[in-house]
Order: C-alpha cells, then sequence, then structure tokens
C-alpha cells in the first residue's frame, strides 16, 4: 500500500503545475498581456475617435447655421463637457480593473501565457501594429457593401410608410352597451 500511496502523491505533485496553470491567470500576467497588446494606446486612439465623432456631430448640427458668440460658447462648453466626460469614463485607472476582471474571469493562465507567447513574437507583433491598416482597409471595403444597404433599407421604409398612409382609417367598433337599457 505505501509504494501505491507514493505513486499517487508523485501524480498529484508532477500535475501541480498543470492544473494550477488551469486556473485563473494572475493580475501581472494580464497586465503583461495588456502592455504587449498596446491596450492603453488603443484606448487613447478609441478616446481620440469618439472626440472626432463628437466634433462631427456638432458641426453637421449647425451647417448653414450662423452662429452668434453667445450661441458658439454654450456649444463650445457643451463640447467640453461631453469630452471631459469621456475621458473620465475611458481613462485607464477606470478600465483596468474592468479589463483586470473579465480577463480573470474568462481566460485560464494557461490561455493567457499562449497569449503572451503569440503577443511577444515577431508575428503578434506584426498583427498588433497592422491591426489599425487592417482595419482601415476592411472600413474602406465595407463601405461599397453599406451604402447599397442603407439606399434598400430606406426604400424598405419608403414603401411600409406609403403602405401604411394607403390603408383606410379603422372603422370604429360600435359601442357597446353596458349591461341594460335605458327605459
Amino acid at each position: 500500500m505505501k509504494i501505491r500511496d507514493l505513486v499517487i502523491c508523485a501524480c498529484f505533485l508532477a500535475a501541480a503545475p498543470a492544473i494550477a496553470k488551469d486556473g485563473p491567470p494572475s493580475d501581472a500576467s494580464i497586465q503583461q498581456l495588456l502592455t504587449l497588446t498596446n491596450a492603453r494606446q488603443v484606448l487613447d486612439q478609441v478616446k481620440g475617435q469618439i472626440d472626432a465623432m463628437i466634433a462631427a456631430g456638432m458641426s453637421a448640427a449647425q451647417q448653414g447655421q450662423t452662429l452668434t458668440p453667445e450661441r458658439q460658447a454654450v456649444l463650445d462648453r457643451m463640447k467640453a463637457k461631453m469630452t471631459a466626460v469621456v475621458t473620465e469614463t475611458m481613462s485607464w485607472d477606470y478600465l483596468e480593473p474592468i479589463y483586470l476582471r473579465t480577463y480573470r474571469a474568462s481566460l485560464t493562465q494557461h490561455e493567457l501565457d499562449g497569449m503572451i507567447a503569440f503577443y511577444a513574437s515577431a508575428a503578434g507583433q506584426a498583427y498588433i501594429h497592422k491591426m489599425p491598416l487592417i482595419m482601415q482597409n476592411v472600413m474602406v471595403e465595407m463601405q461599397s457593401i453599406l451604402k447599397p444597404m442603407q439606399d434598400k433599407l430606406a426604400e424598405i421604409q419608403k414603401q411600409t410608410l406609403q403602405e401604411l398612409k394607403d390603408l383606410k382609417p379603422a372603422q370604429e367598433a360600435p359601442a357597446k352597451s353596458h349591461g341594460g337599457s335605458t327605459s
């Protein structure tokens, strides 16, 4: 019995590192992956894109209008407030704990180790650095698909609105008496 017990213990000891790697990843390894994938820089780019969308939306809303200095000042304050909200909400200090929680809940240490190995490699770094260009090229390609789709959706909406206009008004249902006759 002693030899069998020793063999079982040896098996457990040998398997312990593999079992430990299947547990949740450490914060240090998650932070290493976030550093390798330039998560902070990506976040800064997203903030810049949101700021640009805010500015574009404001410009579109003002198109063709002459703004007095007072109205311009009001709009400038609004943009500053909106930018402050985006900056606060999209700050690394605010989002890093969310990244840590979600990565910890979603990945094992073994999976994270594999991701770190890939992103630390030349191929992984090329993927990270070329992904913005890839996404930009995909978006350019998508424009040729999205415009016809938008046109079709607009036509469907137009036809549906016309169908609704063409419907005759619903006949009013006859009023029902409520339980008795009046005499």
